[in-house]
């Protein structure tokens, strides 16, 4: 699937970049109590509201291409949907159309390559949006790493943690933004999902210099 491109000041604005013009909603929350005790719910909750494994996730507006590009931040609902059919987080295509086997994946440099089992909020990129991702992300500008991953796996979500008995939101170190969690956690239940959480296995790193450039020919119909 095809979908449209924008640029913002020459750059390419990925797929899963906000908008000024989407907006974070904050419902009121409320703790409920189901079949397997208590957890955090909204007040006038959707069955939209949660995922297939019943994590609850934030409201946001979908207005995309309105306002002002967010470079440096991820629209709740595109990056999940990237994340989970493996589309690619700066045009939005079908990895597997064109990469059935491995994705790529292409992360901030912390100092070591991509590691197995290493977790990441990261959406993989189709070959041609590769060098595009690390020319006009704020993220990945200073630094970048990168692997085909045969095995990605989404494990859990990463949003913020409710206290259960104050439903006060739990204080993160200065470095963090959010807290991680596998859906086998316990703590699932407490926590305003924002974005899922990948697990890469069968790792490969990859130097993005030295990957051949695909021609034109090459790409998937109505790529950028």
């Amino acid at each position: 699937m095809t979908r449209r491109q924008y640029t913002q000041h020459g750059l390419t604005v990925p797929y899963i970049a906000a908008w000024s013009g989407e907006s974070l909603l904050s419902p009121p929350i409320e703790r409920r109590t189901g079949k397997a005790g208590p957890f955090l719910a909204y007040v006038d909750e959707s069955p939209y509201d949660r995922d297939e494994y019943g994590a609850l996730w934030v409201r946001q507006a979908l207005a995309r291409g309105r306002g002002r590009a967010k470079f440096a931040t991820a629209h709740a609902l595109r990056q999940r949907q990237a994340a989970a059919r493996l589309l690619c987080q700066v045009c939005g295509t079908d990895t597997l159309m064109t990469s059935p086997d491995r994705q790529l994946f292409v992360l901030k440099d912390t100092g070591q390559p991509v590691t197995e089992g290493e977790w990441t909020t990261a959406p993989p990129v189709c070959l041609p949006c590769a060098q595009v991702s690390v020319r006009d992300c704020p993220h990945l500008r200073l630094g970048h790493v990168a692997a085909w991953v045969s095995q990605p796996q989404v494990i859990g979500v990463a949003g913020i943690l409710y206290d259960p008995k104050t439903l006060r939101r739990v204080p993160l170190p200065r470095n963090r933004a959010t807290t991680k969690i596998t859906y086998d956690d316990p703590r699932i239940r407490w926590i305003l999902a924002a974005r899922l959480v990948t697990a890469l296995h069968e790792v490969t790193p990859v130097e993005l210099d030295e990957l051949a450039a695909v021609p034109p020919a090459d790409r998937p119909p109505g790529h950028p």
